[in-house]
């Protein structure tokens, strides 16, 4: 993973997060720890608002580093297709909205 790359993230809440590296930094045993710009996020924005008001605990969670295990690359292109395919099946059936957050 290089800056640059789009990555996801699946947060314990569920949320899918999606995102670009802005930032890689090694560490001292060899780990790469990645800085993300995080795309259309406001599910885990207000996941993590009410977090940090429950615990109250003073950590920052919104300028997180990741580790490589903790991202995973987005192959652009297969998203491109199933979001096509997406769109095509969306045309045949009935649109319900329902929330995502």
């Amino acid at each position: 993973m290089n800056i640059g790359t789009l990555v996801y993230h699946q947060h314990s809440h569920g949320n899918l997060r999606l995102g670009t590296i802005t930032r890689k930094d090694l560490d001292t045993k060899g780990w790469a720890h990645y800085t993300v710009q995080w795309h259309d996020d406001g599910c885990h924005v207000q996941a993590t608002d009410w977090q940090t008001k429950m615990r109250n605990d003073g950590v920052d969670r919104y300028n997180k580093t990741y580790r490589s295990d903790e991202l995973t690359v987005v192959e652009i292109k297969h998203l491109e297709k199933v979001t096509v395919a997406h769109h095509l099946l969306k045309d045949y059936r009935p649109e319900r909205e329902i929330p995502a957050c």
